[in-house]
C-alpha cells in the first residue's frame, strides 16, 4: 500500500522505526510524525536535486568560492541578502550585474541561482547567445508564445553574457519579446559586460532599446562590478611561473 501510495521512504523506514518505537515507548502519534518528517525529507531532497540538474548552473559557482577582495561594487553582505531574503523574486523584480569580462559576474548570478534553489525557487542559467537562438528558432517555426510560456516554470531566468548578442532584427526582435514577456511576472537575472549605453548595439532601433531598459530598470537591482579580470590575472600569474 505504500509503494502504491508512493510514500517510498514511509516504505524503507517504517519496520526499523516501530522497532526503535517499541523499544522507546514511543507514542503513536510520535512514531507518525517521525515517519511523516522521514517521508517529506526524502522528498525535499529529491526535488532539490531535480531543481539543481534543471537550472544548469556552472558548476563550482557558490558563493563561498567567490573572492570578494578583487572586485568593488559589491559586498558578500549584500549578495547573501539577495539570496536570504528572496521577496524581490516573488514580486518579478530584476538583478542586473554590469562589468568588464573575467571579473566574476557569472560566478555572482550563479550563486544567487544556487542560493534560491535552496530557498525552493526554480532557477534556469542560460547563455544569452543560446537563448536567442533558441528563441529565434521557435519564432520561425511560429512558436514563440509557448517557447516564452515553457519559461514561465523558471521563477528566477539567468541570462549570462548579454553583451554578446549579435545586433541583428530577429535576435533583438525576440530578446526584447522575452523581456516584455517576463515583465513584472517572473525575475531576471542578466550580466552584460556592456552598460546600458551601449545597448544601442545590442537592439535595432532606439525605441527598442529604450523600451527594454525601461521594463528591466523599472524593478530592479543595479550592481556595477569593477575589478581586474582574474582570468588575465591567473594568465599572467602562470607566465610569471
Amino acid at each position: 500500500m505504500l509503494k502504491h501510495l508512493r510514500l517510498g521512504s514511509i516504505k524503507d523506514h517504517w519496520q526499523p522505526l516501530a522497532d526503535k518505537a517499541v523499544t522507546e515507548h514511543w507514542r503513536p502519534e510520535q512514531y507518525l510524525s517521525e515517519l511523516c518528517a522521514l517521508e517529506l525529507a526524502s522528498r525535499e531532497d529529491k526535488r532539490l536535486q531535480r531543481y539543481l540538474k534543471d537550472a544548469t548552473l556552472p558548476p563550482d559557482k557558490q558563493l563561498g568560492g567567490f573572492n570578494f577582495d578583487t572586485v568593488t561594487g559589491v559586498t558578500k553582505p549584500h549578495i547573501s541578502q539577495l539570496i536570504d531574503q528572496s521577496d524581490w523574486v516573488k514580486r518579478g523584480e530584476n538583478l542586473l550585474l554590469f562589468g568588464a569580462s573575467g571579473i566574476g559576474k557569472t560566478h555572482l548570478a550563479s550563486s544567487i541561482g544556487y542560493g534560491l534553489i535552496e530557498a525552493g525557487i526554480r532557477v534556469k542559467f542560460v547563455a544569452a547567445t543560446a537563448l536567442v537562438q533558441s528563441l529565434q528558432r521557435a519564432k520561425e517555426a511560429l512558436r514563440l508564445t509557448d517557447a516564452l510560456n515553457r519559461l514561465d516554470k523558471y521563477t528566477v531566468l539567468i541570462i549570462d553574457d548579454l553583451g554578446y548578442v549579435r545586433k541583428t532584427e530577429q535576435e533583438s526582435s525576440v530578446l526584447f519579446e522575452l523581456i516584455a514577456h517576463r515583465y513584472e511576472r517572473h525575475s531576471l537575472i542578466i550580466t552584460s559586460n556592456q552598460d546600458f549605453e551601449h545597448w544601442d548595439k545590442l537592439f535595432e532601433d532606439t525605441i527598442m532599446t529604450v523600451a527594454a531598459i525601461d521594463r528591466l530598470v523599472h524593478h530592479a537591482t543595479i550592481l556595477q562590478c569593477m575589478g581586474e579580470s582574474y582570468r588575465r590575472k591567473a594568465s599572467l600569474k602562470k607566465q610569471t611561473a
